[in-house]
């Protein structure tokens, strides 16, 4: 999920810039992992019928972890893409070359593994129960499914997911890759009218036909303003003291209580988010070993963002929720265990992956070292 390709390839980047995006990728994985670990309370008792009795204050705790913290997550992810896709200023035809090997190869490799991994699941007695969902029986699809899946598998509920539910960034990274010498020109043209009409298109929600995010573009083309202008927006968030976002931070929550979950800071509280995380790595650079293991970590974050769900994440979700009462504290220990259970095993996957077959490894990884 992060930008850079792992190819060979000279990229005029500030050291800081770059080492400052290589300590944030794992963590904002881990963000991921755990905003799919989230069993909201409605699908609990509805969907699943599990008796579930949640209380308040883990729910506003998921919530942050969930929707404040983790909003930052994937815009972030846009914005290092197209940042460094912008610096960089491939020509087009290298630019489709090398993310045809980076995005789209590991994007079918990965979709084409969960499709088999679900046909023997639902194929064995013992699994078949945690992997009946009607839209995702292998074995029911005709022609139009096949395609589908690969785009838009999911279309309830203003969900517009592949199978593999988490490539949807990828979908639309390539859909916006691919018209990104149009979006290039309407940035010089009209640059000022195009950031007017992005900012809204993110500030009001309005609906981009073939994306989940309203705000996906509005990042992506934010990259490619910080690129153009040569602005830094570690710098940008570097202007606010820590302090500072951790009171931001705490008023979400307060208003989240307030208001209880029924409104939020919406695309305002994903821009905090996004700079929180962004000052917060100045101290990981800071530390050379705690960067040295961040650096090492990143490595893995594609692997583990690829892995992570649906079947890992799904099957460590539905066992533990299976296995864990989920009343009062086990709540929190179920979405604790089952999110630190997927990274661990799939980072460990990774890792040995890498160790035993390193050019398999590569080839998911989109040859990322």
């Amino acid at each position: 999920m992060e930008a850079q390709t792992g190819e060979t390839e000279t990229v005029i980047i500030p050291e800081e810039i770059s080492k400052r995006i290589t300590s944030l990728r794992f963590l904002l994985i881990v963000l991921v992992v755990f905003i799919h670990a989230n069993l909201k309370v409605d699908v609990a008792l509805n969907y699943y019928h599990y008796d579930f009795i949640q209380p308040k204050w883990i729910e506003v705790f998921k919530n942050f972890v969930r929707n404040t913290l983790g909003c930052a997550a994937v815009p972030l992810f846009f914005l290092f893409a197209s940042y460094l896709q912008f610096s960089k200023d491939d020509k087009y035809s290298v630019l489709l070359r090398k993310r045809s090997k980076s995005l789209l190869l590991p994007y079918v490799l990965w979709t084409a593994i969960t499709i088999v991994l679900y046909f023997v699941a639902q194929s064995i007695p013992q699994t078949a129960p945690f992997f009946m969902n009607p839209i995702n029986i292998v074995r029911n699809w005709n022609g139009l499914d096949w395609i589908k899946v690969f785009t838009y598998h999911n279309l309830a509920e203003d969900f517009k997911n592949p199978l593999v539910y988490q490539f949807w960034f990828l979908r639309d990274l390539m859909i916006f890759i691919l018209l990104s010498p149009l979006l290039k020109f309407l940035c010089e043209k009209f640059a000022g009218g195009m950031l007017i009409v992005i900012s809204i298109i993110a500030l009001k929600e309005i609906p981009v036909f073939f994306t989940v995010s309203s705000g996906a573009l509005f990042f992506y083309m934010a990259g490619f303003y910080f690129a153009r202008y040569k602005i830094s927006f570690f710098e940008m968030a570097d202007k606010i003291k820590i302090i500072e976002y951790v009171l931001l931070l705490i008023l979400s929550v307060v208003f989240d209580l307030l208001f209880d979950g029924k409104y939020s800071f919406g695309f305002l509280g994903t821009i905090i988010s996004c700079l929180f995380f962004l000052k917060l790595s100045v101290y990981f650079v800071k530390s050379q070993k705690i960067y040295n293991r961040l650096e090492y970590l990143a490595g893995y974050s594609f692997f583990l963002y690829a892995i992570h769900t649906p079947f890992l994440g799904t099957s460590i979700n539905k066992i533990s929720q299976k296995i864990i009462p989920l009343h009062g504290i086990l709540c929190l220990v179920q979405f604790l265990l089952a999110g630190f259970l997927t990274i661990v095993l799939g980072t460990m996957t990774g890792i040995l992956l890498n160790k035993i077959c390193p050019k398999l490894f590569r080839v998911l990884n989109g040859g990322r070292k």
